[in-house]
């Protein structure tokens, strides 16, 4: 993953920002403060309207598809799961602008969205146990889709309902696959509420989410939301105002930096050309984009953005007003980055060495760039 930065060396450069405003005039210390007060207003909106909604519609699509997958009874039932599958999913890439907090810190991350799929090991587990018709074997299972990395999560699910970017046969998946589904959606489930809790705050999320969370002991112990909004404060983490908005920042070019070189740059250069996203379902381009859109709704605002006009308390917004030059290329690059990874040639499995895909690379290049641009200014360079 490509390192930020912007974030690198944060600690010297918020630094030499204090020393900046203790020699500043009263007319320079009204000014910041304006200024703060300002991004902490930001800030807000962006936990509120961006992660809040966001991590609020994954439970929700979630929920759905946990639901959907106790009982796919016909080909249609089978295809209208994997349509949640994918709606699902969205809400996740959009959410991978912001990685940090419980997504990391609880390891959620790397739980439900480790690829490839381990094959080897799911054929060698459903050799020996058959969890469909045994509580025994049942209770395997369950715990090796509860704690492990790459047996688990959205891509054990797309392997058993997915081939070849449609839905598979019905008659092809077993019962012991049934369960098999039902048990890794009910665990995504449980990860897409624990997300839920831990931005919002455990009591701010619906009751049968608290219910569920406090029967597995999975309720957070943290209120990342907060956190965030109370930067600069006692007891959050984000010693200033500015370091949380540089967070802002900072997670959209950790997924900026992941898609170009990670998931395209893996099989596209040639170093790893199993790693590729979402290859059963021929999702890959759509994750990338909707990674990329996520990114967007993060410094717009909200969760829908059309065009290029951001809310009235975003960061663009904040840093249009401030930053002029340095934002009209984050806009720019932004836009140019979404419309080259949506033109890369489909599906990516089949098509990773195509000349769109070192496009889109660049494009998502000359945005991180200009993301790191940005962020100096935000640290006063």
């Amino acid at each position: 993953m490509k390192q930020m930065k912007t974030i690198t060396n944060m600690a010297v450069a918020i630094a030499l920002m204090a020393t900046v405003f203790t020699s500043c005039s009263k007319d320079e210390e009204t000014t910041a403060t304006g200024q703060n007060e300002e991004l902490a207003q930001v800030n807000k909106s962006y936990v509120e309207n961006t992660v809040y909604a966001t991590y609020t519609r994954l439970a929700d699509e979630a929920e759905k598809l946990s639901t959907m997958s106790e009982d796919f009874e016909s080909q249609d039932a089978l295809v209208a799961l994997c349509d949640q599958w994918k709606t699902t999913r969205k809400f996740w890439e959009f959410s991978e602008a912001f990685l940090f907090g419980a997504a990391s810190g609880y390891g959620i991350d790397p739980h439900i969205d480790t690829w490839p799929f381990d094959v080897a090991a799911f054929n060698n587990l459903f050799s020996k146990y058959h969890p469909a018709t045994s509580e025994a074997d049942a209770k395997i299972i369950d715990e090796q889709v509860a704690t492990t990395q790459n047996f688990t999560g959205f891509h054990a699910m797309e392997y058993i309902i997915f081939r070849d970017g449609a839905p598979r046969q019905l008659a092809d998946i077993t019962a012991d696959e049934r369960y098999f589904v039902k048990a890794v959606a009910a665990d995504l489930y449980l990860s897409a509420c624990r997300l839920e809790a831990a931005w919002k705050g455990t009591a701010n999320v619906k009751a049968a989410r608290q219910q569920l969370l406090e029967e597995t002991d999975m309720t957070p112990a943290d209120f990342f939301g907060e956190e965030f909004i109370n930067a600069g404060k006692a007891g959050s983490r984000y010693k200033t105002i500015t370091d949380a908005a540089l967070q802002i920042i900072g997670g959209c070019q950790d997924i900026i930096g992941e898609v170009a070189e990670g998931k395209i740059g893996s099989a596209y250069h040639g170093d790893d050309t199993n790693y590729i996203e979402s290859p059963h379902a021929y999702n890959s381009i759509q994750d990338f984009y909707d990674n990329v859109l996520g990114c967007k709704h993060a410094l717009y605002g909200g969760l829908t953005v059309e065009g290029t006009t951001p809310d009235a308390k975003s960061l663009i917004a904040y840093s249009q007003k401030h930053y002029p030059a340095e934002t009209a290329v984050v806009v720019n690059a932004l836009e140019t980055a979404l419309t080259k990874v949506n033109a890369m040639k489909r599906p990516f499995v089949k098509n990773y060495t195509d000349a769109s895909c070192g496009e889109a690379i660049d494009a998502l290049d000359a945005l991180d760039e200009a993301l790191s641009d940005l962020g100096l200014k935000f640290m006063g360079q």
